[in-house]
């Protein structure tokens, strides 16, 4: 660890709490915990209707979409497709390897257990391949959640991950949900040469 830096304690005490949850209960235990815990937080979002979706935009770019303020500005690049520049985790990320020089052993299967089938990721149209890091069990959900208290022009709103790029560079794609919405794979891969997440948002009729 390099001299003079400060750490945040919450976290590497965050990173550590879901190492002791995966050796204590197992992954898909964790993982439950970590997704009931990110949808809590969304029940806490106030409802908002935008007028439009250039207004929806708008809020982005003001940082007063609710989406944005749990995750960071995320930028459209059209066909309702958006790319999120910097994981909202990375700090955490940092922190830890800083003290412990890698993360817990524990994670590859916990990602492993993210990307599984399931009630959690059906409901809320995430992981299938898209979860990189366990991060990606509290992110994607809490973002599809929130955005079901989102209205354009009175309708509802529903965000579906299409993929995610790990620190490594390793890109994870839902092959599942880009069928789903009907983007082209290439789309997705373009856009995590230059994001680490890609998420598609659709207005509902």
């Amino acid at each position: 660890m390099a001299e003079g830096k400060i750490l945040d304690i919450a976290h590497i005490s965050f990173l550590d709490m879901i190492k002791v949850m995966i050796g204590i209960n197992g992954a898909a235990s964790a993982k439950g915990t970590l997704i009931r815990n990110a949808l809590n937080t969304a029940d806490n979002i106030n409802e908002v209707d935008y007028d439009s979706f250039d207004v929806f935009l708008e809020s982005i770019e003001n940082a007063t979409n609710p989406i944005t303020m749990i995750e960071g500005k995320a930028t459209h690049l059209g066909e309702f497709v958006f790319g999120l520049k910097n994981c909202p985790f990375a700090p955490s990320i940092k922190n830890y390897n800083a003290v412990f020089g890698k993360l817990p052993e524990g994670f590859s299967e916990f990602t492993e257990e993210c990307n599984k089938s399931g009630v959690a990721s059906t409901k809320y149209r995430v992981g299938e391949g898209a979860c990189v890091s366990p991060f990606c069990a509290v992110h994607q959900p809490m973002r599809s959640a929130i955005a079901e208290k989102i209205k354009i022009g009175g309708k509802d709103v529903q965000v579906t991950q299409l993929g995610c790029k790990a620190g490594s560079g390793y890109k994870g794609f839902a092959d599942k949900w880009i069928e789903h919405v009907g983007i082209s794979r290439d789309v997705v891969d373009k856009t995590l040469d230059d994001h680490m997440c890609c998420y598609h948002v659709s207005i509902l009729d």
